[in-house]
């Protein structure tokens, strides 16, 4: 997979890398040139395969975006570029190991040429936002709101936050608030998404990550469908192997004692539906007490709350809840 990352920052260094507005011209054009080109390749390539490497390069301008946030708009002249964690931007560059009976997956060789269209595109990117860099600064400056009508690619605003939907300290829609299914609030790198994965647990094994809240659904050749989770405190200290022992569909849910003490929940059991803190699926685990669910406040994925245990937006409790079998493996990790 190519590395979007060390390529956007390396174009970005031939411009104005300070100006935010420069910036977002280069990944605006960066992200047009590349899905032309992927879209013109013959024969036509899956969508699963241009969705791969167009969610990779979103991963990559966040995490751009992100430094250059720390840095207060700086990107540190003449350093090199901070790779990120493997893994991270859903795709490890291969090497020449990765061949032979252990490959991966067969359009991970196919369409290495990917990475040259992005230097390609990344450079004229950068070209295109200098000229017009250079035009503007000899025209007189433009209005904040005329600056992001005139972007190429303007972003769609968020959905507002439904009316009455009051929320705990940890962000926690209150019991019987539907916050919704999908992960259309959570960040990009939360969402479903197939990466490359070496390892040698068995294909249906689940690696549960609580410190970077994740979860890995192990598929044949070197591929895991990975999730975004919540950690609840009942099981941040979780540890080592389980099975899964149970599968329910729209759980019931009772309300801890702590919740019902502090008022934040009723005394009682709620039905399953929408609104139901464990979401649309249950996978229960063999120690009577982990258990991997779906939630109804879906921004609450990505972080450490108080309540439940491995929380996943519902629309990927249901995906997992049909891929996983009665005695699979599950591993926590620390």
């Amino acid at each position: 997979m190519p590395d979007y990352y060390s390529i956007l920052w390396r174009a970005l260094r031939k411009g104005d890398s300070a100006n935010a507005q420069w910036r977002d011209n280069v990944f605006d054009r960066t992200r047009q040139l590349l899905l032309d080109r992927l879209r013109a390749r013959r024969p036509p390539l899956p969508s699963a395969e241009i969705r791969l490497h167009t969610d990779t390069l979103e991963a990559a301008i966040k995490a751009i975006r992100s430094e250059f946030a720390k840095n207060g708009g700086r990107d540190g002249v003449d350093a090199e570029p901070r790779l990120p964690p493997q893994g991270e931007l859903a795709g490890d560059s291969l090497t020449p190991a990765d061949t032979g009976p252990n490959a991966p997956p067969f359009w991970f060789n196919r369409i290495v040429w990917v990475a040259a269209a992005v230097v390609v595109a990344a450079v004229v990117a950068g070209v295109y936002a200098f000229q017009a860099t250079r035009h503007s600064s000899q025209a007189p400056p433009a209005s904040k709101t005329e600056a992001v009508n005139d972007r190429a690619a303007p972003r769609p605003r968020p959905p507002k936050r439904r009316p009455g939907a009051a929320t705990s300290a940890d962000g926690d829609l209150a019991p019987g608030v539907d916050g919704g299914s999908t992960a259309a609030e959570v960040p990009f790198v939360f969402r479903r998404q197939p990466i490359f994965y070496r390892t040698t647990h068995p294909v249906g094994t689940i690696i549960i990550d609580k410190q970077q809240h994740f979860l890995y659904l192990i598929q044949p050749n070197l591929v895991a469908l990975r999730y975004g989770i919540g950690v609840g405190k009942p099981c941040a200290d979780v540890a080592g192997l389980r099975r899964v022992s149970s599968k329910v569909e729209w759980p019931e849910w009772q309300p801890p004692a702590q919740m019902v003490e502090r008022k934040l929940a009723s005394l009682g059991t709620m039905p399953g539906g929408p609104g139901n803190p464990l979401g649309a699926r249950l996978i229960g685990l063999d120690d009577g007490s982990s258990r991997i669910h779906g939630t109804n406040t879906p921004k609450t994925i990505g972080n450490s709350v108080n309540s439940g245990c491995i929380r996943l937006v519902n629309d990927d409790v249901v995906d997992l809840y049909n891929r996983v079998s009665i005695g699979a493996r599950v591993i926590f990790g620390d």
